[in-house]
């Protein structure tokens, strides 16, 4: 086995060897992303596949982790699933519960009525039928573009 920094010149060395274009190099961790040349496309790993950002009444779709179980990989509140379209589900399943409540607690009057919290749950499972990557194994291809302004301690990294 290679120690991690070899592996890292390895993958930096092997695109000016080869004569076709390879993939971006695949960064396990957050230990080596430091090493990462600014403005260069990488690959780095999803700990999070759900996509959907809305957030009605200020509840977000649940996280879809991975679980640790081999036959059970995805993860949605303390519940697995077998698959990634079952855990998508239950994530905006789940999302729809918390809106839905605050709404019926406001009489269906408030700012939100439970008819935009299933609007809503819709656009999510849209989300969910079209994300890019639906396991943890698939790469996220991203791009170091720098230091925040804000705090220079930390890079941006924009996702393709």
């Amino acid at each position: 086995m290679l120690p991690p920094s070899l592996w890292l010149t390895v993958a930096f060395a092997l695109p000016s060897l080869t004569s076709s274009s390879p993939s971006p190099p695949h960064l396990v961790g957050d230990d080596f992303t430091h090493l990462v040349p600014r403005h260069m496309l990488f690959f780095r790993q999803s700990t999070n596949l759900q996509t959907f950002d809305s957030a009605l009444g200020g509840f977000p779709a649940s996280p879809i982790q991975e679980s640790g179980d081999a036959k059970r990989p995805f993860g949605v509140d303390g519940d697995t699933f077998p698959d990634f379209d079952t855990a998508g589900q239950r994530s905006c399943d789940n999302q729809f519960q918390g809106c839905s409540k605050q709404a019926n607690e406001a009489g269906n009057k408030g700012d939100f009525k439970v008819g935009d919290c299933d609007d809503q749950k819709g656009k999510c499972n849209e989300a969910q039928k079209s994300a890019t990557v639906k396991d943890f194994q698939t790469g996220v291809a991203s791009s170091n573009i720098g230091p925040d302004r804000d705090f220079p301690d930390f890079d941006l990294i924009c996702e393709s």
